[in-house]
């Protein structure tokens, strides 16, 4: 069989695959739509005002008399449907360009109220805080998050198909929120304009929405409406939100954002020709254009980058590529619904390949719904690029995205993305679906392919069962298909020519009587990898233990066994592996406190063996909140590796230290400093972030690199790099 032929075979199991999902999809729609339908009759109004209230945290304003407020909230912990120990009240209001939400939460001990985070997007939920979610499209699917906590700082986000991930939090929405303490408790007023949201076409559009409150001092989260704990992705389970109607009048028109920047600064980065020092400076502008009130052009030129956080240092000591998340504003609004295949595993459009060695020179994207449609379109060029003796040429980075509601709870969609630039191209095509049921229970698949200048096609499926009942027991299983060639260039591939079945059980008790215990999570899963020629690559087996205490904070311990083959010698930190069969096993405890207190800490230790060797990995933290305007944290992490081969014996350290101030909602820096004695490098990298007017910022980035460890030439400089830069963006709205 000739190598073309092989490769068509890879995507037979996925195709296969497919088809057993969608005639699945058939025989489960029938009970699921049944159970889904009209799955709640909670419900609220928003009431229209004349006279919009005055956003400053204190509920005097005459319109929010007129507002009846919300105040049938139960606990979801820690008793779940339990009578919440400190009353809340919400009350809901609009106008032609605002959705207006008034709080008021009682608290029996105002002075116990934890509030500690000034800086947007901060880690919020260290605090008392709130959530209000909007299902903006009533989809039952997809939701925006803004978060507040008693100073009235923000943190938002937008999530897809009952799913919220720590890259979804990136995302920032333009609205107005003010919040007091006051001798009752609490109060918050918030803004949120609907030209921040995207929402249907209709007359009088109906939205889901709910709203979680936690008392941090108890550990405490209370829901409105209330949804009970085998709904186990909580506040993400929008299906369980009550419909929020009375919204008519709203001013659509064709919003439009207009956000240029301008930008300068120097670096000074030491090249194979000693320190070269480059003047920064340059503008662009980004251009949001309301095409509906559901459908959004996004265009961008001569887009920067300069104010993007830095990465966390990773020491790899596996043979597989990392992943670091996209942390860049103008691919993140709706960033899910662009996601395809497993994540951070195998996905097939990944936009961090995007822009990163070569200068993005424009371009635009289109976002929104319709109908039962969500659609997402992108495309951007990247100009010619050399580095050193390497010329990358510009190229074209496009994607399509589409996903169709077809069923209660339930989706069918294709991905379309090409590489194209230098006279080569990169293109691959998916189709998969999703069917949510029985609560939180879940079918996933997904197949695709991709082809290059020599049409080599590769594929890949995955297919994953949870059955989650009423009871504390939970199963899954899932399946994993990735071709040899499976290259998808505007992808993330870890693990090529592979075929991986695994599945888990869980065991999840609750424990809503104790007084220092909350609930455990025992599961014992596994997986088996072989290549696509049946010839076994490794397998896994972990039991994993986590108690979580009354008070916060948890406890774990894990137990882990695995096998690897390599068929070919492999290198671990420049340490030659020879081929051969390797056995793992070890076990791992971590302890973490209570984050919300003004001291917390985490510690952990790993112990087993570790490619026929020993590794002993310790690591720790402490973090200090000194007041609202200064967090320290600071973080260790030692590897003792002892291999059997040459020189097999060594050490890796990691060293972090994140600062984080605050003079006021408005400004802010953060400053997180690392070392590591694999690159033997200090990396520093400070980001002050002034908020000049909502939307527009001012930043002042700087970013150094200093090598620690001996010099080859003791005549060159230590200095990597040293960069400072300026940068200014408007957002002036229309």
């Amino acid at each position: 069989m000739g190598e073309q032929e092989t490769r068509r075979t890879d995507l037979r199991p996925g195709a296969a695959l497919g088809v057993t999902v969608l005639q699945l999809a058939c025989l489960a729609a029938a009970p699921v739509a049944a159970q889904e339908a009209g799955v709640t009759d909670r419900a609220a109004t928003a009431t229209h005002v004349t006279t919009p209230p005055v956003v400053d945290g204190v509920l005097d304003d005459d319109a929010w008399q007129l507002v009846e407020p919300i105040t049938e909230f139960r606990q979801r912990d820690p008793v779940d449907g339990g009578t919440p120990t400190e009353r809340t009240e919400v009350r809901i209001a609009y106008d032609a360009d605002h959705l207006y939400f008034g709080l008021r939460l009682h608290d029996s001990d105002p002075t116990a109220i934890r509030k500690s985070i000034l800086h947007r997007e901060g880690r919020i939920d260290q605090d008392d805080h709130f959530w209000i979610v909007l299902d903006t499209y009533h989809d039952r699917r997809n939701a925006y998050i803004f978060e507040i906590n008693p100073f009235g700082t923000q943190g938002d986000a937008l999530f897809t198909d009952e799913s919220l991930v720590l890259d979804d939090w990136n995302w920032e929405g333009v609205y107005e929120s003010e919040a007091r303490i006051d001798e009752d408790g609490w109060t918050a007023e918030v803004a949120i304009p609907f030209t921040t949201i995207r929402f249907s076409d209709a007359d009088a559009p109906t939205m889901g929405i709910a709203i979680r409150r936690a008392i941090r001092r108890k550990n405490e989260q209370v829901f409105w409406p209330h949804i009970p704990q085998r709904y186990r992705a909580g506040i993400t389970q929008v299906s369980q939100f009550a419909a929020l109607s009375g919204l008519q009048g709203l001013r659509r028109g064709r919003h439009m954002e207009l956000k240029p920047f301008a930008i300068g600064g120097a670096q000074r980065a030491q090249g194979s020709s000693g320190a070269e020092t480059d003047v920064l400076r340059d503008i662009g502008v980004d251009f949001k254009y309301a095409i509906t009130s559901n459908l959004t052009m996004d265009l961008t030129w001569n887009t920067d980058f300069a104010q993007v956080e830095s990465d966390n240092v990773q020491v790899n000591l596996t043979r597989f590529n990392l992943f670091f998340p996209e942390k860049r504003e103008f691919f993140l609004e709706r960033a899910g619904l662009f996601g395809f295949g497993n994540a951070r595993d195998t996905e097939l459009f990944f936009s961090r390949r995007i822009g990163l060695t070569s200068q993005i020179v424009g371009g635009g994207r289109v976002t929104g719904q319709l109908g039962k449609f969500s659609i997402g379109a992108l495309s951007l060029q990247t100009e010619e690029t050399v580095l050193g003796d390497v010329t990358i040429p510009g190229a074209n980075h496009s994607v399509v995205r589409m996903k169709a509601d077809v069923l209660p709870r339930s989706t069918v969609g294709g991905i379309v993305t090409n590489l194209q630039g230098g006279g080569s191209y990169n293109r691959a095509a998916g189709v998969d679906a999703q069917i949510r049921f029985w609560g939180s229970s879940a079918l996933d698949a997904w197949v695709a392919g991709v082809w290059d200048a020599e049409r080599n096609a590769a594929g890949a499926g995955s297919i994953a069962l949870q059955i989650r009942p009423r009871s504390s027991w939970s199963a899954s299983a899932d399946f994993l298909s990735v071709g040899a060639d499976f290259r998808p260039e505007l992808g993330f591939v870890r693990r090529r020519d592979m075929v991986k079945l695994g599945g888990n059980v869980a065991w999840t008790p609750r424990f809503e009587g104790s007084g220092w215990a909350r609930s455990l999570v025992t599961s014992l899963g596994g997986d088996v990898i072989d290549g696509q020629d049946g010839v076994r690559q490794s397998s896994s087996l972990l039991l994993h233990n986590m108690l979580s205490f009354q008070a916060g904070g948890f406890a774990m311990v894990n137990l882990r066994r695995s096998s690897e083959r390599l068929a070919d010698a492999a290198t671990i930190q420049s340490r030659t592996l020879p081929a051969g069969d390797y056995t793992f096993a070890s076990v791992d405890g971590s302890i973490r406190t209570d984050q919300s207190r003004t001291l917390s800490g985490n510690i952990s230790l790993q112990v087993g063996d570790f490619w026929n060797g020993t590794r002993t990995q310790y690591g720790g933290g402490l973090m200090w909140k000194t007041g609202p305007h200064l967090t320290l944290s600071g973080s260790a992490s030692r590897n003792e590796i002892d291999l059997p081969v040459p020189d097999g014996r060594f050490n890796t350290n990691v060293l972090s230290l994140d600062v984080l101030g605050a003079v006021s909602r408005s400004l802010f820096a953060n400053a997180l400093i690392q070392w590591d004695d694999v690159s033997e490098s200090l990396q520093a990298s400070i980001r002050i972030n002034w908020i000049h007017t909502p939307g527009s910022d001012l930043f002042l980035v700087l970013d150094t690199g200093y090598l620690t460890g001996d010099l080859l030439d003791p005549r060159a400089s230590r200095w990597q790099r040293r960069t400072g830069v300026v940068k200014v963006t408007f957002l002036k709205a229309f």
